[in-house]
């Protein structure tokens, strides 16, 4: 009787790691496939390279230009700390959970005292999911367009 019940709880043991390892695998086959299909919206890789061509003294980094901006950690890590860190600037954080994952959308552009020169570019409509935005202490010059105010995602 005793033998049996060690043999049982033997078999359970072996039972629930299996399905541990079976669960850890599929959550992380699941992650991994999440970051490898979930590309940035065109419109918007075209709308935040046309930005950056437009202002002048910004190094954009080169992962916006080669790549999908949206594909790199910080990009979407959910962190504030991350976001604002002086070395992520410019920065963008992305929200990659559209079109059951596939999609992502950024959400925050960060262009913080980067001495920055020229207009408020029109192709900020296009970042339609833009929900923050940080460009102060730059030098920007003429009058704040209209258009800021059909951005109905941003929070001011």
């Amino acid at each position: 009787m005793v033998f049996m019940a060690m043999k049982l709880q033997s078999s359970s043991k072996y039972f629930l790691f299996f399905f541990m390892v079976v669960f850890f695998i599929a959550g992380y086959k699941s992650n991994a496939q999440y970051t490898q299909d979930a590309t940035t919206d065109p419109s918007e890789v075209s709308a935040l390279n046309a930005i950056f061509e437009q202002w002048s003294n910004i190094q954009m980094p080169m992962y916006w230009k080669v790549g999908d901006p949206c594909s790199t950690i910080v990009a979407r890590n959910s962190s504030d700390s991350i976001f604002e860190d002086s070395g992520n600037n410019p920065g963008i954080r992305c929200n990659c959970s559209y079109e059951s994952n596939t999609v992502c959308h950024i959400t925050r552009l960060r262009a913080y005292a980067l001495n920055a020169q020229g207009v408020m570019p029109k192709e900020l409509l296009n970042l339609t999911y833009l929900e923050f935005l940080k460009i102060d202490q730059n030098f920007f010059s003429g009058p704040l367009p209209a258009f800021i105010g059909k951005m109905s995602r941003l929070e001011f």
